[in-house]
C-alpha cells in the first residue's frame, strides 16, 4: 500500500487463528495481506521516485 520494502511474514495470533499462515505484513504502514508484489531494488527506486 505504501510502497515500502520493509515486510515480514505476519506471525500474529489473529493470522494463525484464521489459518492464514502465508500472510505478510508491512512494517511501515501495518497493511497485511496474502499477496505482496515482488520487485527488484531498481524497480522500487523508480516507483518511489514517481510517487507524489
Amino acid at each position: 500500500m505504501c510502497q515500502s520494502i520493509d515486510t515480514q511474514p505476519d506471525l500474529s495470533a489473529d493470522s494463525y487463528a484464521k489459518g492464514l499462515l502465508n500472510q505478510w505484513k508491512c512494517n511501515a504502514c501495518g497493511h497485511t495481506g496474502l499477496f505482496f508484489p515482488e520487485y527488484c531494488p531498481e524497480d522500487v527506486k523508480k516507483i518511489q521516485e514517481k510517487k507524489p
